[in-house]
């Protein structure tokens, strides 16, 4: 089976297309802040949220040899033909396959997109819902490749879990702002906690990902070293340099209203990557409950569940997200 095969068969007529475009622009290299897990400098933790939006996280306590493993199934598996991931992740799997668009609800359903002039959005992912994964067993007995992807994502799911609760609880420091148990967990909801592995073809004319912020409250990006995400800082897109043992961390929409606009959501997306490579990436969405309720001085009241069908709604009749500016109190 040729590469192409694995890719969907709208994806395979784009990715050979000719270019004379060399790769990334090395001019829009920036250095965004590096946050040490071990060692956290609030203040400089502080300062990534206010001024950028996104930073590194370095020195997470995850074993290398476990993200290697995590590397080489996740690669694997995207890697199956076409039509076996089809099935593998089909309508008995708990797991959903999906290509071709970057509007995927938490449960993994792609939500259909109104027409646009711009297709810009050339990868394919599996949805992978954190509390769903034990659902999977009884379904990957009979095949190693599936029971092999959902241990590794389990142990997977545990790591990036810690972390998460870990950094929220720092960042909320960082904004004197006093949680309760209850409010916390809504924000951390282990029932919406989702993790996405995407594979990206090399790079043609058309981009990986158009611009869009998460709806999420974190989202804690691994990415190999192939280079191509992007993000907006002070009107200006610039690259984010891939750096060895290290996680991405952007943070959400609802980040920003819990913040009451003090830290925003990073507005970003994935473009032109390294010619002779995929790119593979591992995102995980921290959201709040459907029922959490959220009150900002900027903000009307409102549930994520109403956001999330905002957000729906708009994808369907516009062809992509608005976001925040709707629930805004004075538009």
């Amino acid at each position: 089976m040729s590469n192409s095969e694995s890719y969907p068969p709208e994806f395979r007529p784009l990715m050979s297309e000719k270019s004379t475009e060399t790769g990334l622009d090395r001019s829009k290299d920036i250095d965004i802040p590096v946050i040490d897990m071990e060692h956290l400098d609030m203040e400089k933790l502080r300062e990534a949220c206010k001024d950028w939006g996104i930073f590194h996280l370095e020195n997470t306590g995850i074993p290398l040899t476990f993200m290697s493993q995590v590397k080489e199934i996740t690669e694997s598996v995207l890697s199956l033909p076409f039509e076996e991931k089809r099935t593998l992740f089909g309508v008995n799997s708990p797991l959903s396959y999906y290509w071709g668009t970057h509007t995927v609800s938490p449960s993994g359903k792609a939500v259909t997109r109104a027409p646009q002039e711009s297709s810009g959005h050339l990868f394919e992912g599996i949805n992978i819902p954190l509390a769903s994964l034990s659902r999977l067993l009884a379904l990957s007995c009979t095949d190693p490749k599936l029971e092999s992807f959902r241990v590794v994502m389990e142990e997977y799911g545990k790591h990036v879990t810690r972390i998460i609760v870990t950094l929220f609880e720092a960042i909320i420091e960082t904004l004197s702002l006093e949680l309760s148990g209850d409010q916390k967990m809504g924000y951390l909801s282990e029932s919406t906690g989702v993790i996405r592995v995407q594979r990206y073809p090399q790079c043609t004319e058309s981009p990986g990902l158009e611009a869009h912020t998460d709806s999420s409250v974190i989202s804690i990006i691994n990415q190999d070293d192939v280079g191509g995400l992007e993000f907006m800082k002070d009107g200006e897109w610039f690259n984010v340099k891939p750096l060895a043992s290290s996680f991405v961390v952007g943070l959400g929409d609802m980040m920003q209203v819990i913040s009451d606009e003090e830290y925003k959501s990073v507005l970003h997306k994935v473009g032109k990557r390294m010619r002779k490579k995929e790119r593979y990436s591992i995102v995980n969405f921290v959201f709040p409950d459907k029922d959490c309720m959220f009150n900002s001085t900027r903000y009307k009241p409102f549930k994520f569940s109403e956001f999330e069908a905002q957000v729906k709604l708009d994808v369907e009749t516009h062809g992509s997200k608005v976001g925040l500016s709707r629930f805004l109190s004075n538009p």
